[in-house]
């Protein structure tokens, strides 16, 4: 064996398991995202409060009718007794302001999975580390209806341009390549502003 292929199948394996492994694993699987907040974090105070829409991706571009007819949301999240989260969206469609409220189970033995609390939806989130964005956070939802889709948050109400484009090429990698903006036109809805 010459010194050439010696220091090749040396790297390899000096590589491993130390800081190339993460490399290695990243081009193996370029996509594949880290886990999934678990519901003791996101129950902290941390993801409490209140989030602004900002994009959102899905596999089928159905899946993305209800945003197509949103100028923009709020999210504001809150904790509440019996291990559950009370989460209430104010929505711009068209001129009117619109108010939903859900809640979700946030059970330890559920985790990292939130479950509406009559079971028609389900959620898994992921803090900003996903796309470098400290103040962000990413929720997969699978609705009543079964239609999913990957939503983009963050804490203030603009998010620079390289975040939106790095949550859309994550998206994009795992095969979400139907994509939408907020369009926000019309500005937000305050969380006392809708009906």
């Amino acid at each position: 064996m010459s010194v050439t292929n010696s220091k090749q199948i040396h790297d390899v394996y000096i590589c491993s398991p130390g800081p190339c492994a993460q490399s290695s694993t990243e081009v193996m699987v370029p996509c594949l995202p880290p886990a999934p907040l678990s519901t003791a974090v996101i129950t902290t105070d941390e993801y409490m409060g209140t989030w602004y829409f900002v994009a959102a991706a899905a596999w089928d571009e159905d899946d993305l009718k209800s945003f197509k007819i949103t100028d923009s949301s709020i999210l504001h999240i809150q904790k509440d007794a019996n291990d559950t989260l009370t989460v209430t969206e104010n929505a711009r469609v068209g001129d009117q302001c619109q108010k939903n409220t859900w809640s979700y189970f946030a059970l330890s033995v559920t985790g990292p999975f939130l479950f509406r609390t009559d079971f028609d939806a389900v959620a898994l989130i992921w803090d900003g580390k996903l796309i470098n964005c400290p103040s962000c956070i990413v929720i997969l939802l699978v609705d009543e209806n079964e239609e999913v889709s990957a939503m983009l948050f963050a804490r203030n109400e603009n998010t620079a341009d390289e975040v939106i484009q790095a949550f859309k090429s994550k998206m994009e990698c795992v095969y979400m390549e139907d994509f939408l903006k907020a369009p926000l036109k019309n500005g937000y809805c305050k969380l006392d502003e809708a009906a």
